[in-house]
Order: C-alpha cells, then structure tokens, then sequence
C-alpha cells in the first residue's frame, strides 16, 4: 500500500468510495441519498482540506481528508473500500491525519464520526467527548459520536 497527496483528478474515484463505504454499513438507498452530497468531496477545498490516498497496485483504496480550516482541525472523512476493510488502510489513513495535524501544530483532531466507525476511532486511541443527535428514518434514536483524537501519540 502506498499512500501519497490526493489530487483533483482523484476526486470521481474517492467520491465512490466513500459512497461505497457508506452503503457497506447498510444505510438505505433512500438515506445514503439524502447524504449524497455530505459525502462528496468539495474540489475548491482541497487547499484547506488536504487529502491522502491509499493506493494499491496502481487503484486507489482509501483516503483520508483533514479540515484546517476549522478550530480544532477535523477529521472530514476516513472512507476505506469495503473489500479492503479489515486490511489495515483505515489505521494508516488516520495515523496520516495524526502526523498532518501534529506538524500544523495542532494537539488534537476532533472527529464527528458515524456510529459504525467510532468503535475503530476509539482502538486507535480517540476518547468520546460527546454525542450528537442524528436521527434517520430506520433509527430515531441515532446519534453521533464525537470524538478527539490526541496528536502527541506521533
């Protein structure tokens, strides 16, 4: 696995992946599309929202994009293929983030994480500091959980 700058060109390519991510956790058509756009990456924010790619053999497997125009910086979005999940991409993706954040002198990377995902967010050492209210039509009761993730473990 390589992982290297994410470039425009990139863009139609993680833009699937992360809608295919997303479906993978089994989200109706109906609700994956109300999120349609929420998951796409915004091209004039790539100075400010600097992405990394995984790629392997050539095919891009993965990315992670961190918010600097945010306080704290944030996690925007680790996205994986589901065929390459379990494969350690995610854990590289993120330790990416940790690094960037930590070189921009940050101390901490705030994560508003998917419910499905803050279980990996916490094995690679995040802390819950909150919950948001998200529901959706199959689970009125859906939060979101939110997240810091320290950047001195680099």
């Amino acid at each position: 696995m390589n992982l290297r700058p994410g470039a425009h060109q990139d863009i139609p390519v993680l833009d699937a992946i992360a809608l295919e991510a997303k479906a993978h956790w089994g989200y109706s058509i109906e609700q994956l599309q109300a999120w349609r756009e929420d998951l796409l990456i915004q091209s004039d924010l790539l100075i400010a929202r600097p992405i990394c790619v995984a790629e392997e053999s050539g095919q891009l497997i993965g990315y992670a994009q961190v918010a600097t125009d945010t306080l704290p910086w944030e996690l925007c979005a680790v996205w994986v293929s589901p065929h390459c999940m379990g494969r350690g991409v995610g854990t590289a993706l993120l330790a990416w983030a940790r690094e960037f954040a930590a070189t921009g002198k940050q101390h901490e990377l705030a994560i508003d994480a998917d419910p499905n995902a803050a279980s990996f967010y916490v094995s690679c050492g995040a802390r819950l500091v909150g919950t948001v209210a998200a529901p959706i039509a199959s689970n009125p009761h859906r939060v979101r959980p939110q997240l810091v993730l320290s950047t001195s473990a680099v």
